[in-house]
C-alpha cells in the first residue's frame, strides 16, 4: 500500500517470466492526502484505506492476510551512523558480524515517538579501509560501516495499524516508500555513486539522497502538480478540472514569439492551447500560460535548492536529479525547465515494465517489486532485505 498526497493505492501482484511483476489486483481511492505531517481529513482515511484495499482484493479475487505499507518521508526520517566494531584478530567477516555492527549502531530501540522500519547499508570497511557492500567472507580485524536508519512515527503506524484492521487484515508490515523506489529504479551501479530522486506528487514532493543500498538523507515539501493547476486555474478563472485539462497540454519549449534565424523560412507556431469545456473549444494564449506554470516550477526548484544548500551529506557535486512521480510528468518540458532552474542535470525517471512505465506508479510498484524480492516463509522483511543484499558482489 503506497499512500501518495492525493491517493492511496494498493497492488496485489506476483514475479512473472524475466523477472517481470504481474498485476493481480489493483485498488486505489482518492483522499485528502497529508502535508506538514498531519493528516488532512484524518476522519475519511479509514474508509478510504479499507476503499483502496477492497478494490485491488475484488479485482484479484483473493482475500489479503497480510498488508505491507509503504511510510512516505512525511512521516519518516533518516539517520545514517558510522559505527565500528573490532573482531579482536585476524579473522574471516560472519554474518553475525553484521548483525552486530547494525545493533551497535542502532540508537533508537528506546524512543517512543519513532520505530527503525530499515536497517540498510551505504557501505562496510574492513581493517584496510576499502569501502564494500559485502564483508562476509573478508578476512579483516575491524568491520565498520556507514549504516543507514530509517525511522516511521508510531502515531503513524498506530493509526493505519487501526485502519488496516478495520478492513479485516491483521498483519502489517512497514518500509520506507523512498528506499523501495530507490532500489526499484537504479541499479547498484548507479547507486553506488550517488542517487538524487525527487518524487513530484499532487501537493507534496518528497526528495531523497540515496547511495550504496541506504537513504542518506531525505526531504518534504509541500508543492505538488496541483500548485500548477491552481495557478491556471486563477490567472484563466477556470475551474479546477478545466485548468487540469489545460495543464496537459502544456509544451514549455514552445515559444510563440520564435523568429527563424535565416529570416527566410516562415515560422510554423502554436501561440493558443485549446481546451474542450462544456462542449466547447476554449484558446489560452501558450505565452501566458507557459509563464504561470514556469512559476510554479521555480517554486520547486526554490525548495529543492534550499534543501541540497542545507544538507550535511557529502555528494558528488554533479549527481543529477531524477525526477518521478505524477506530479510533472503530463507537462513536456518541466524537467527541462526544472534542470535551468537549479542549474543541475535534471531526468525523468520511471518503471522500466511494459505496460506499466508510468511515473505515478514508481512509489507503488517499487514497494511491491521490494516485497516480492525478499518473499521467503521467514523472517520479517527488514531481515529479509538484508540477507538478499547479502547476495551482492562488487
Amino acid at each position: 500500500m503506497d499512500f501518495g498526497t492525493s491517493k492511496i493505492t494498493v497492488l496485489i501482484g506476483s514475479r512473472g517470466i524475466n523477472d517481470s511483476i504481474c498485476i493481480d489486483g489493483i485498488g486505489m481511492c482518492e483522499y485528502a492526502g497529508y502535508s506538514c505531517g498531519r493528516w488532512l481529513d484524518f476522519e475519511r482515511l479509514p474508509q478510504a484505506i479499507s476503499q483502496a484495499i477492497a478494490g485491488a482484493e475484488k479485482s484479484a479475487r483473493i482475500h489479503a492476510d497480510k498488508l505491507y505499507i509503504g511510510v512516505p518521508n512525511e512521516f519518516s526520517m533518516c539517520k545514517v551512523n558510522d559505527v565500528s566494531i573490532s573482531l579482536n584478530k585476524k579473522r574471516r567477516v560472519t554474518e553475525q558480524d553484521v548483525e552486530t555492527l547494525r545493533d551497535v549502531g542502532n540508537k533508537y530501540s528506546s524512543d517512543s515517538d519513532w520505530k527503525v522500519i530499515n536497517i540498510q547499508p551505504i557501505y562496510y570497511t574492513l581493517d584496510d579501509d576499502r569501502k564494500l557492500i559485502e564483508p562476509v567472507g573478508m578476512e579483516s580485524t575491524r568491520l565498520g560501516g556507514s549504516i543507514s536508519y530509517t525511522l516511521a512515527k508510531t502515531d503513524f503506524l498506530e493509526v493505519v495499524d487501526l485502519a488496516v484492521d478495520s478492513a479485516d487484515i491483521h498483519e502489517t508490515e512497514y518500509v520506507s516508500t523512498s528506499l523501495a523506489e530507490m532500489l526499484f529504479l537504479f541499479d547498484d551501479y548507479t547507486r553506488d555513486k550517488c542517487v538524487m530522486l525527487a518524487d513530484v506528487g499532487a501537493i507534496g514532493t518528497a526528495l531523497s539522497i540515496g547511495r550504496g543500498d541506504g537513504i542518506c538523507r531525505q526531504y518534504y515539501f509541500p508543492w505538488g502538480g496541483a500548485r500548477i493547476t491552481g495557478a491556471l486555474a486563477e490567472k484563466l478563472d477556470l475551474s479546477y478540472n478545466a485548468a487540469e485539462r489545460l495543464k496537459r497540454k502544456v509544451i514549455l519549449s514552445l515559444e510563440p514569439e520564435y523568429i527563424p534565424p535565416d529570416g527566410e523560412t516562415p515560422p510554423v507556431l502554436q501561440t493558443e492551447y485549446e481546451v474542450e469545456i462544456d462542449n466547447e473549444l476554449h484558446s489560452y494564449p501558450v505565452a501566458e500560460v507557459n509563464v504561470a506554470v514556469r512559476l510554479e516550477i521555480e517554486r520547486l526548484a526554490r525548495y529543492i535548492a534550499k534543501a541540497l544548500k542545507a544538507c550535511d551529506y557529502e555528494y558528488p557535486e554533479f549527481t543529477p536529479l531524477s525526477v518521478t512521480g505524477g506530479g510533472l510528468n503530463h507537462i513536456r518540458g518541466a524537467a527541462e525547465y526544472l534542470a535551468e532552474c537549479l542549474n543541475r542535470e535534471v531526468n525523468t525517471v520511471k518503471p522500466s515494465l511494459p505496460m506499466l512505465d508510468r511515473p505515478q506508479l514508481s512509489a507503488a510498484l517499487g514497494l511491491l517489486d521490494m516485497v516480492l524480492a525478499n518473499d521467503m516463509p521467514s523472517g520479517g522483511l527488514l531481515d529479509r532485505m538484508r540477507r538478499r543484499f547479502s547476495k551482492r558482489k562488487r
